[in-house]
């Protein structure tokens, strides 16, 4: 006797018109009834698929399904069937610069390698292999697991695999991603004080409210003067520019409201006249809008530090100098990492509200130590 083989289904696709555009539809045979070929269609909208190969990807799980109803440990979806999950479900929630981040990992390194590859073969040994063989910093390859460690539990959670098996990627150990390959170099505040003398406008301003707040680099620049409430002696953390777009602050308890001593108010109010009524509080000379801190890092701040023998300076040792000025203030724990907002506390204050008594007495001490005597200004 014969046995006659099921014919495996990859479903039948064709465009079809709608009132605002248009979509693709899937057809699955699901048997006879009365003798008669009965389907099962399914729709997807053109805005969300713009390609016929993009539906296919997104019906690799669903193909699988239709095909093998048997209790399965690893279905044989490709890993690309995965990723087009991530980038339809999960990417879009992310901060705007995590999303360039994680979308550049996709398209430059993990689907090229593991796209077209059975799920199955997508295992801890071949991807720590690969992973040891990339030419990249570790902190990058750091960031690459994480992606991929995500789209295991997106493929548990669409029963890719079963969702009590443990994720393959907490098994890839890689070195150095706890280590910082650079030192951050250590900056006393007299040091400072003596960068900020010999560094030219508006870099010495920049310099001055980044270090005595703590800031983000990215969070400097999209400062307006808005922000600032001079009755109040405080000013509002509530937005970042970072990959060539403003967007909110990095995490909630970036969002926040710190005081302003008086010596930086003065220097504020100093400087207020020398934007010529621009919103922003260091605007481009070129464009009136945000500037870029690339360059004034580059051009600017590191060949002074290095010229006055401070060494190799970032902007972000700027905010790692700033916690440890706090430090040798003796400064309590809570209220450090409330002044730098870090994001493993939760942050109270609404805008407009008091501040904590300890973050206005601890940062008043420590600009008393910041800024100098004099900070000149061209006329």
């Amino acid at each position: 006797m014969k046995i006659r083989r099921s014919r495996y289904q990859q479903g039948s696709i064709r465009r079809v018109a709608r009132a605002n555009g248009f979509a693709w539809e899937v057809r699955f045979s699901t048997g006879k009834v009365s003798g008669k070929q009965t389907y099962k269609s399914m729709y997807f909208k053109g805005a969300d698929y713009p390609t016929e190969s993009v539906v296919r990807k997104a019906l690799q799980h669903i193909v699988q399904i239709q095909n093998d109803t048997a209790e399965r440990i690893k279905v044989e979806a490709k890993f690309g069937a995965i990723t087009a999950i991530y980038r339809k479900d999960h990417l879009p929630g992310l901060h705007r610069s995590t999303q360039q981040t994680n979308s550049y990992f996709l398209n430059s390194y993990i689907e090229p390698r593991f796209a077209d590859e059975p799920l199955r073969n997508v295992t801890p040994m071949a991807v720590s292999q690969w992973l040891n063989s990339l030419h990249l910093e570790p902190t990058t390859k750091s960031g690459i697991r994480s992606v991929m460690k995500i789209c295991f539990d997106l493929a548990a959670l669409h029963e890719f695999v079963p969702a009590t098996e443990r994720n393959p990627m907490t098994l890839i150990r890689l070195r150095g991603t706890t280590k910082r390959l650079k030192k951050i170099t250590k900056l006393t505040p007299k040091q400072f004080r003596d960068l900020l003398i010999a560094l030219p406008e508006p870099l010495n301003v920049m310099t001055l409210i980044t270090g005595s707040l703590g800031l983000r680099v990215s969070e400097m620049v999209a400062l307006q003067w808005r922000d600032i409430d001079f009755k109040k002696k405080q000013i509002e953390i509530q937005r970042a520019f970072t990959h060539g777009a403003l967007d909110e602050s990095k995490t909630a308890s970036s969002k926040a409201t710190l005081p302003l001593a008086d010596p930086l108010l003065a220097v504020l109010k100093q400087w207020w006249p020398r934007t010529e009524g621009s919103e922003w509080i260091f605007p481009s000379r070129r464009t009136g809008g945000v500037r870029s801190a690339s360059g004034l890092l580059t051009e600017g701040q590191q060949p002074v530090a290095r010229e006055i023998g401070i060494g190799h300076l970032t902007w972000h040792a700027l905010r790692h100098a700033c916690r440890s000025w706090l430090d040798s203030e003796r400064t309590q724990p809570g209220v450090q990492k409330n002044l730098l907002r870090h994001s493993d506390v939760a942050m109270t204050f609404k805008y407009g509200g008091a501040l904590s008594i300890d973050m206005r007495r601890v940062h008043n001490r420590l600009v008393k130590q910041l800024v100098p005597k004099k900070l000149s200004f061209k006329k």
